[in-house]
């Protein structure tokens, strides 16, 4: 199953979307599979812990196709599977403990608003055409413009033409870049030479 968020290396805002809701239903289930006892005592669920597991394969299961090439079915999946939170924590409002009650009320709402972005996502991925595009394919790049070959040339050619020719083009390519300070003569190629019959001293 491929893993794909768009072209290029940014993403769009349905993408981006799409992701938080999977990244966010993968870690909801993690918790759920591995700590249910603790969303049954907030919501006033005691003794549906075994369910409350199995929403978290659940949700983990549609994290995993809401971050696949095609999320549309999986987002529909998961608007369904929040209708089904909804309805199992509702429960947690005829608890007789008040704070169990609130908890509950705020969880049915939350399942609610979860419902609607789910929806609203599937949809809108579904307007897209469902799948995201490939990402850009950067394998054939080496990251110099004109090859190495070229490169090779562009230095080897620089060379050739001896030191002081070779120092007064790094000046003008440090100042091309922006240099603080184009005007040291001091290169990779050496100082300039110094002309014939001037003595140093």
């Amino acid at each position: 199953m491929a893993w794909k968020y768009g072209s290029d290396s940014s993403l769009t805002a349905s993408d981006a979307l799409v992701r938080g809701i999977g990244l966010f239903a993968l870690g909801l289930g993690a918790a759920e599979l591995i700590a249910p006892g603790r969303f049954a005592r907030m919501f006033g669920l005691e003794g549906k812990e075994s369910l409350l597991r199995a929403y978290g394969v659940r949700e983990i299961g549609s994290a995993i196709g809401t971050l696949s090439t095609d999320p549309v079915p999986a987002l529909w999946a998961r608007a369904a599977g929040d209708v089904m939170d909804l309805a199992t924590v509702a429960l947690g409002t005829r608890s007789d403990d008040a704070e169990k009650r609130r908890n509950a009320w705020i969880g049915v709402g939350a399942a609610a608003g979860f419902a609607a972005l789910d929806a609203f996502a599937a949809t809108l991925m579904a307007k897209r055409g469902g799948e995201r595009p490939a990402p850009a394919d950067y394998s054939d790049r080496s990251g110099l413009p004109k090859g190495v070959e070229a490169s090779r040339g562009w230095y080897r050619e620089k060379r050739e033409k001896g030191p002081a020719v070779a120092s007064r083009d790094a000046r003008k390519d440090r100042a091309h870049s922006g240099d603080a300070d184009p005007a040291r003569t001091e290169t990779d190629a050496g100082q300039a030479p110094v002309p014939a019959g001037v003595s140093i001293g």
